[in-house]
């Protein structure tokens, strides 16, 4: 009887050791395979009023001249998602488990951000034209704000392979007009967009070479961008009457339009506009001053939260985008325009707290 009971130990234990090493083979693996995913997490957050580092120097993050400005307080902070993994350098699904228990970081699909034929390279040449894009339309919206409308001309700088315009529109075509709406900036070309809708289909007015044309086109939200795109890069011509530079290094992409706007706003008035608080902001703006989604939300609040912002502006259009659970302490209010934007500053600073997010409630 003995015997036996010392056999069916040792059975005991050579199922543990092949226990084991099944685990160590599927960790081995884990930590090995590629996965299909990337990592989004918080990144830089960066004061308008600031400066950005490079090899060389500091240099001021927006730099105003040829008018007046008038000084600040406090700060209007720019934020940023970081991620980890791309087609050319995908993340193992181990390096996935860290996301777990950690609510500043989600996972995402690679084809979400990458959609097929885009690589690293693409993504960021494209994210820094739309950074480009957005320094010009939120200059233009503060100026509107002020009461200095501009317009001009958009026209085609390039044509993304593979894109929703790609074999319809040209580098050099004027966009006269949008479906119903004439183009004269690229806020009423969004609007038409938007109109559209991913997937719908856009009749475009153009002058191609001195040629009015009309094409059509389906705009394609770009990943985990809400935002309807044509997948060209396009240029507004327009005079601005001063001397606008914005400089941030490697973050790209459109979602500090809004930022932009509100610092710009805050140098030109008298009165100052964050009166020493930390106030957070992201969301697309057209020169109109409409506010458009981003991505990022949940990252972006834990980015916000982390640098200690006391209020935190969102489009109103990401409402659905908002986690059930927001940071502790953190004010956010969502806004759809430069002017609510302004006007939610403004009550924080009175010592009243702006509509919230029962206003997601309330358009839900």
């Amino acid at each position: 009887m003995a015997e036996n009971t010392k056999e069916a130990g040792s059975g005991v234990r050579g199922g543990w050791w092949i226990a084991a090493a099944v685990v160590a083979l599927v960790t081995a693996g884990a930590a090995t395979i590629p996965s299909p995913y990337a990592i989004e997490r918080p990144g830089p957050v960066v004061d308008a009023f600031g400066t950005f580092e490079t090899d060389e120097a500091q240099l001021p993050v927006i730099s105003v001249g040829g008018t007046e400005t008038f000084p600040t307080s406090g700060a209007i902070n720019i934020l940023s998602v970081t991620i980890s993994g791309s087609p050319d350098r995908p993340l193992a699904w181990l390096a996935l488990a860290r996301t777990w228990f950690d609510p500043t970081q989600s996972v995402v699909p690679l084809s979400a951000l990458y959609p097929e034929g885009i690589t690293a390279e693409d993504r960021a040449a494209a994210n820094a034209q739309l950074m480009e894009t957005s320094k010009l339309q939120a200059t233009a919206a503060a100026l509107g704000q002020l009461g200095r409308p501009l317009s001009g001309e958009v026209q085609v700088m390039s044509v993304i392979e593979g894109g929703p315009a790609a074999g319809i529109l040209e580098q050099g075509d004027t966009i006269l007009a949008a479906g119903d709406r004439s183009v004269g900036g690229l806020g009423e070309l969004q609007a038409a967009l938007n109109d559209a809708g991913s997937g719908g289909e856009l009749a475009l007015d153009i002058d191609r070479k001195g040629e009015d044309l009309r094409v059509v086109v389906s705009p394609q939200a770009n990943g985990t961008d809400p935002q309807p795109l044509l997948g060209v890069t396009v240029t507004t011509e327009v005079e601005i009457p001063f001397d606008v530079e914005i400089q941030l290094g490697q973050i790209g992409g459109p979602s500090a339009g809004l930022t932009f706007a509100l610092a710009l706003y805050d140098l030109l008035t008298p009165e100052e506009l964050a009166k020493g608080r930390s106030i957070s902001a992201t969301g697309t703006i057209d020169e109109l001053g409409a506010v458009g989604p981003i991505g990022g939300v949940p990252q972006k609040l834990w980015g916000a939260a982390s640098a200690g912002t006391d209020l935190f502006l969102l489009p109103i259009a990401n409402c659905a985008d908002v986690p059930k659970s927001v940071p502790s302490g953190l004010t956010v209010a969502p806004v759809a325009t430069l002017t609510e934007a302004i006007a939610a500053i403004d009550t924080f600073n009175a010592g009243a707290t702006p509509a919230g997010l029962e206003r997601c409630e309330a358009s839900a």
